[in-house]
This record gives C-alpha cells, sequence and structure tokens, in this order.
C-alpha cells in the first residue's frame, strides 16, 4: 500500500508522520546515553562509512558513551578515551539507570582465546554467537554440569563452557602488577604480559585492530595489558606520554618501546621489550625481532607497571568507571 503524499485537507500525511518519528527517535537517543557493545568485537570508523577508515575495536561487553550524532544505522560513540562511529545493531542502548544497574551486575569475562555461546548446555547445540578473550557477559547464576549461563548484551540467554570464562569481578581483582612498590609482582606481571604478547604471534596486523582477530602495533600493547587488568591509550602517541620514561638501555620486559622520529617526536610504532634486545610487536603481523634486526632508533621508552592508578595515565580495570560502578558515582 502507498501512502498518499497529501491528506484530505492537503497537508502532507507521509511527512508530517516521517517528522514525528525523526523527533521521536531524537527524544529517545537523547534518553539513551549509554550502550554496551553486543558483539564479539565492534568496528569502530572515522565517518558513518564503511569505507572510512577503522579506528579502534571495542569487545563485547565494554560500554559506551553515545554523543547524540547518528546517520542512517551509524552512531557516534565515545569509548573510553576513543571516539568514533559504529553500527547500531553492534550496540544495546542503555538509560542512566540501566547503566548503573549494568555495572554492578555479575559477569562473566572470556578467558579463552575463542569460544562460543550456544543455545543449549551442550557442544552440538547450535552457535548464538562466537565468544573471544575479553569478552564480558552478565551472569544469570544457572549452570548445568560444565557449562554456565550468560545473558549478552542484547537480552538473549546462551551457555559457554565453565573452563572457558571467570567471574569479572574476581578476575579484576586478582590482576597482578597493580602494586607501586612491589617488585616481584610486577616482574610476574611483565612475565603475563609479554608471555600473552608472544602467544599471538602471526596473528595478522590491521590498522586500528585490538581484539584477538586482528592487531595493530599500539592495540596488541593495549590488549595484553588489558588482560593483566590495566587499561592504557589506544595509541602509540598516547602511550609514550603515560607512565614513568626510561632511558636508553635500561629497559625492563614490559616496557613499552617507541619507534619514529625524535626531533620533532613523533611516534610511528610501538612494541614490547622482552630483555635481551628483543621485542615483540606488530608489524604485518605480531613477532619477535632483535632491536638489530628491526634496524629502527628507539625515540622513547616508559614504564606501565609501578605506575597504575597514579595519576600518570594509567588505570586500572577494577578502577574503571566504564567496567566497575566506583565510590560516589
Amino acid at each position: 500500500m502507498i501512502l498518499p503524499l497529501f491528506g484530505g485537507n492537503g497537508r502532507p500525511v507521509c511527512f508530517i508522520a516521517i517528522f514525528f518519528a525523526i523527533f521521536a527517535y531524537m527524544i529517545l537517543t537523547s534518553m539513551l546515553t549509554w550502550a554496551v557493545v553486543a558483539l564479539s568485537s565492534t568496528f569502530m570508523r572515522l565517518s558513518p562509512d564503511y569505507e572510512a577508515p577503522l579506528e579502534n575495536q571495542m569487545l563485547m561487553g565494554a560500554l559506551v558513551q553515545t554523543t547524540g550524532d547518528a546517520h542512517r544505522y551509524w552512531v557516534k560513540v565515545t569509548a573510553e578515551d576513543y571516539t568514533g562511529w559504529v553500527t547500531e545493531m553492534g550496540l544495546k542502548y542503555l538509560s542512566d539507570e540501566e547503566k548503573d544497574a549494568y555495572l554492578e551486575a555479575p559477569k562473566w569475562i572470556c578467558t579463552a582465546e575463542y569460544a562460543r555461546i550456544r543455545e543449549l548446555p551442550s557442544e552440538r547445540s547450535a552457535p548464538l554467537c562466537d565468544f573471544t578473550m575479553g569478552d564480558l557477559v552478565r551472569q544469570t547464576g544457572n549452570r548445568d554440569g560444565g557449562w554456565v549461563e550468560a545473558l549478552l548484551p542484547d537480552g538473549r540467554k546462551g551457555w559457554v563452557l565453565r573452563h572457558q570464562v571467570m567471574d569479572f569481578g574476581t578476575w579484576a581483582a586478582s590482576r597482578s602488577g597493580l602494586s607501586t612498590d612491589d617488585a616481584v609482582n610486577r616482574a610476574f606481571c611483565a612475565r603475563e604480559i609479554t608471555s600473552l604478547a608472544c602467544s599471538f604471534l602471526g596473528t595478522p596486523y590491521m590498522w586500528g585492530g585490538n581484539s584477538i582477530k586482528h592487531f595493530d602495533c599500539s592495540g596488541l600493547v593495549k590488549f595484553c595489558y588489558f588482560m593483566n587488568g590495566i587499561i592504557l591509550p589506544r595509541n602509540g602517541r598516547e602511550q609514550i606520554h603515560c607512565g614513568t620514561p626510561v632511558k636508553d638501555g635500561a629497559w625492563e620486559p614490559g616496557d613499552l618501546l617507541f619507534f619514529g622520529t625524535k626531533k620533532p617526536l613523533k611516534v610511528t610504532h610501538v612494541a614490547l621489550y622482552l630483555g635481551d634486545g628483543k621485542i615483540v610487536h606488530s608489524s604485518q603481523l605480531v613477532r619477535i625481532n632483535t632491536l638489530e634486526e628491526y634496524g629502527r632508533e628507539v625515540v622513547g621508552a616508559t614504564r606501565v607497571l609501578g605506575n597504575v592508578d597514579c595519576d600518570k595515565g594509567i588505570k586500572s580495570v577494577l578502577k574503571s568507571p566504564y567496567y566497575f560502578k566506583q565510590d560516589g558515582e
């Protein structure tokens, strides 16, 4: 059925309906100022177009704030310190009250590299979605043998193997390396971070990649620290200004080494230092090189461990308002 362009009194009926639909949508999105990432990884682009440059990837369960800007099925959001455009089906909108309830709800974090959330507690059951390292889903409290039930951001319920997840609150509280004065703890955390990075050897490089599926150089660094309970800035040009500077030759495993130009300072690449003159980094693919093999001058280095939650640009997951409700909120 085709709607008439004008009503009996001469008014453009369909245009009025469209106007009110747009008005209602604007009111709704102004009320729903928060959203949760609903896919295992959601691409954030520079502008609302699939051909626009990829800026970042956000993981399932991450909280984002909407800006109120929308274009067709694209929505502009801010995630921690990064802003860009994502598709609307990659998000679940939340009101302020729903956001607070979400932050307080018990969740599972995926600790396996790759998993599936299934309709029923059986590996023969149909998958609802993929579920990868770092993704978050709410708990329902239901269990069945070796399976636990999960509440997806879009409201569906499914099942995941218990050994593939960990209680998010317990996980965040147990991450090591956060102490500013415990050298043994920091050394252990450095081994955990560098070992995780090395476990991704061969993973393809992708500009904007920040998930187990693809990494760019700063995405690899950020992801490996995140999985050890530490949130870094997204890009190398920001990472170089966090933590404490480290002089040439005084590097320790887990330190961030930056490459580019010194005068003026321009960071074009970042790597994790492994010790003994070796780095692990994402350059065409995740790989290990000696500094001599890589052949580029280090233009700066910074130490993250020992500088978490100290107003040096580094925050623990436990203290982030994007993951846990903080005192006074």
